[in-house]
């Protein structure tokens, strides 16, 4: 997703999972996808508020956790509080792909699109 020429900065929320609790120095920790992903929205010029950054550490991605039913549960507010979700990997937001289908409909209907930091986008 692009900004127009003279539009606001995007919003972005950002999305990180772990399946087993790290340490944050730990490769793929919840700090280490975090940072990248607030790196990777200076690129773009979008901006994080903190207050959009939900995390699951340990859990599996097999099921809808926490942060992400609060992400979705905020997305749908309105007006929304975000337009992206960021997150470092498509697996990160679950390991089952009817699951990333529905998360990612759900989103949509928000208005909300999907980015990764890794392996490209989810077209809308």
């Amino acid at each position: 997703m692009k900004k127009k020429p003279g539009s606001q900065p995007l919003r972005c929320a950002i999305y990180a999972r772990t399946a087993t609790v790290k340490k944050s120095e730990e490769i793929n920790s919840i700090t280490q996808q975090v940072e990248r992903c607030k790196r990777v929205a200076k690129e773009k010029e979008w901006i994080v508020n903190d207050d959009y950054t939900f995390t699951d550490s340990g859990q599996s991605g097999l099921k809808v956790n926490s942060g992400l039913k609060d992400l979705m549960r905020i997305a749908a507010v309105n007006p929304k509080p975000f337009d992206v979700l960021l997150c470092t990997s498509i697996d990160r937001i679950a390991r089952d792909t009817d699951l990333v289908i529905r998360i990612h409909k759900g989103l949509k209907a928000f208005g909300v699109e999907i980015h990764f930091t890794e392996h490209g986008d989810i077209p809308a």
